[in-house]
């Protein structure tokens, strides 16, 4: 295979891994496992004759960042712009600072409400006048929470800039929020979280994995909860909602952004008319504590009865993106999880056939360590050799220093992914509303890019050894308690929940020696 041919087979299998740089038109959770293990897969036999191993990275080609021009209104609104005239459309959003984080007490509060806002009007507009301005305008209303920001988008021609501002202005600052509207969103809300509950392996794993490692003894961690469950989307009132609004969409929380055929001094002169004259009161602090890591090994199984598969994760916490440590930590990540690449499918897939998906993922989150977590997907009875295929390999990689050519390789392909993403419709608009959220400078990228190709052997190790110590882990495996708990016993005690109930402790396994994991 040709180094071209190798390069583009490994953007490919990234971009089959959930790398979009998108917003959806439905809600999604606030963050999303790259993958899902809940159909059925056959594991994939060891070759019989060794592959070939790919020919060296080429030179990764540089990028940079478009600018963006940047204005405050007199109200503390930040509007932002990219000039791109490759098409005569204009990618709009609006933005803010009103994710999952801010939900305090009331758990999946910008679940419901974020999305009741888009779902019930603005003022004296129903839900007909709504979706008939939309179709005018030839656009489709965006909505996307994670857990630092609320966005809402729409792609018009650029002649329909001001109408389309307008309109987004309407809907998030001035939205009904009835009673029937935050109702009927809640109900569909709960009942998506209870079939997720019965029916999705990875959103039960991180859902675990995320309360584990931002456990507070006192305290709710504002990244704890991964997503909302049923019966936390259950207690959201109509009340909280008009609260959640008044409190987080205000000029000093809200971003305008704006990319595509338009100037700066356009997209300004829409947002100031629309959104000008609005004003509310301070912005919210978010009261962020550094959690403990584990005293030694944390293995929690979920129960899923029946299940003839697992889905192993252990994870840790990382550095924040401000760290030194960050730049060699994510080429260490994906040197693990690469497509292709990485040692975890070279190894537990190919060479071994244990499992049917393996990646790593570093989930960075505003103002706080970011999540590192190694998946495998397997046969409910390779479950415990892929725990300890895991486990073995972040081990290895916190001891002992990679070559020179694993590290070029995983540098490049993240470096080369962003201009592969960044070329997607609407994802300039969705990386300033990114960038601003984790109040990142624009050229951010640029120099993490810089960073991880001048990222050495040692320093991937020094910066994986800081942050990952397999002895604190937090481990969560997904499958038949029955069948799968004995393979775990070896590593230690097991706890064992229910994620139907709310993901509670229904018996605990003591730790076993002698068993085949």
């Amino acid at each position: 295979m040709s180094a071209r041919a190798s390069t583009i087979a490994a953007l490919a299998g990234a971009l089959a891994f959930g790398c979009s740089g998108q917003t959806s038109t439905t809600q999604s959770p606030p963050r999303q496992p790259a993958a899902a293990a809940g159909a059925s897969r056959s594991v994939a036999s060891a070759p019989k004759e060794p592959r070939e191993p790919p020919p060296p990275s080429g030179p990764a080609r540089p990028y940079t960042s478009p600018k963006t021009t940047w204005t405050k209104l007199g109200n503390g609104l930040e509007v932002a712009t990219r000039i791109d005239r490759a098409v005569p459309i204009v990618h709009l959003r609006i933005a803010a600072l009103a994710g999952s984080a801010m939900d305090g007490e009331r758990t999946g509060l910008a679940a419901v409400c974020a999305r009741a806002i888009a779902e019930s009007g603005a003022g004296a507009m129903d839900d007909r006048e709504l979706r008939g301005k939309l179709e005018a305008l030839g656009a489709t209303l965006q909505v996307d929470v994670d857990a630092s920001r609320a966005v809402y988008g729409l792609s018009v021609a650029k002649d329909r800039l001001g109408e389309a501002v307008e309109l987004l202005a309407q809907i998030t600052t001035r939205p009904r929020l009835g009673a029937a509207d935050v109702e009927r969103v809640r109900k569909e809300a709960a009942a998506r979280a209870a079939s997720l509950s019965r029916e999705d392996a990875d959103w039960a794993a991180m859902m675990v994995l995320y309360d584990d490692l931002f456990a507070l003894p006192s305290e709710h961690h504002p990244y704890a909860s991964y997503d909302a469950r049923a019966d936390e989307i259950a207690k959201i009132k109509p009340a909280d909602c008009k609260d959640y609004h008044r409190r987080l969409f205000v000029p000093k929380n809200m971003l305008v952004a704006a990319t595509g055929d338009v100037k700066p001094e356009e997209v300004a002169a829409a947002a100031k008319k629309s959104l000008g004259a609005r004003r509310g009161g301070e912005v919210p602090s978010l009261s962020l504590t550094d959690p403990m890591p584990p005293a030694s090994l944390k293995l929690t199984l979920v129960d899923r009865p029946g299940s003839t598969q697992s889905v192993v994760v252990v994870g840790t916490l990382g550095p924040q993106r401000e760290e030194a440590t960050h730049a060699p930590f994510r080429v260490a990540e994906q040197l693990l999880g690469g497509a292709f690449t990485g040692r975890l499918h070279r190894d537990l897939r190919e060479a071994r056939g244990l499992s049917y998906i393996t990646h790593a993922s570093v989930d960075e989150l505003a103002g706080a360590p970011s999540v590192f977590y190694a998946y495998g997907a397997t046969e409910t009875k390779s479950t415990g050799a892929v725990l300890d295929g895991l486990l073995g390999h972040l081990r290895k990689l916190a001891e002992a220093v990679p070559e020179q050519e694993e590290i070029d390789t995983a540098a490049n392909f993240l470096v080369g992914i962003r201009s592969v993403r960044m070329g997607r419709p609407g994802a300039s608009a969705s990386d300033i509303v990114q960038l601003w959220a984790n109040r990142l400078p624009d050229d951010a990228p640029d120099t993490l890019a810089k960073a991880m190709r001048d990222a050495t052997p040692e320093a991937v190790t020094r910066a994986f050894s800081e942050h990952v110590r397999v002895g604190h882990a937090i481990v969560v495996v997904v499958g038949d308690a029955a069948r799968t708990g004995p393979l775990l016993q070896p590593f230690g005690e097991v706890k064992v929940v229910d994620p139907t109930r709310g993901f509670t402790r229904v018996r605990t396994l003591p730790q076993k020696s002698g068993q085949e994991g």
